[in-house]
């Protein structure tokens, strides 16, 4: 196999893996935290924000591929927000703001392979940055199209978006420091 076509096979690998993997916890996060939920697509613990920041950290621009689709999905086919402007830009601002805090993470902590480069104090900061913008971005588009803005609402998606995003985060850092530790995973040469 060419080695373009082997980039290409595992840039749709990881588009697909973040898709599937964003679907899968944001049932898994209606299961659990329903009550929780502030209003349709507002929820005060939003684990699949914590997928949207991994993704894109670890993806890159597939991650962010991944994610519009999924948003995409959702926003058409579960959420059934019967307003185009609401559905896209929904999607939008839920894939674009991990990608740009992905880049931010990138340039500002040379961001290296399995999310070395990441402090638990840096990756903190990384995690409010995204869970800070995420929900600026989502209301921001809200705001264009309606000329207001819902606080209460902003306010429960940052909480939310943060909560979860910590919650994935540290998680997946640990999982991977304990695979590097006990050598469960082979790197790529």
């Amino acid at each position: 196999m060419s080695d373009l076509k082997r980039a290409a096979v595992k840039h749709l690998a990881c588009v697909l893996v973040t898709t599937g993997v964003f679907l899968a916890l944001n049932r898994v996060n209606e299961l659990l935290f329903i009550a929780f939920e502030q209003s349709n697509g507002i929820n005060w613990v939003f684990l699949p924000a914590g997928i949207r920041l991994l993704s894109t950290l670890l993806f890159g621009i597939a991650g962010f591929e991944g994610l519009l689709l999924a948003g995409l999905y959702l926003n058409f086919h579960h959420f059934e927000f019967h307003d185009d402007f609401r559905a896209w830009s929904g999607a939008l601002a839920g894939a674009l703001a991990p990608y740009l805090t992905y880049v931010f993470a990138k340039h500002w902590f040379n961001l290296g392979p399995r999310l070395s480069g990441l402090t638990p104090q840096r990756l903190l900061f990384t995690a409010v940055l995204c869970g800070l913008m995420s929900p600026i971005f989502h209301h921001a588009f809200a705001w264009v199209e309606k000329g207001s803005v819902d606080w209460t609402g902003l306010i429960a998606m940052s909480v939310g978006d943060i909560i979860g995003i910590l919650i994935v985060l540290y998680g997946a850092k640990g999982l991977i420091a304990l695979a590097d530790r006990y050598g469960l995973v082979v790197r790529a040469k």
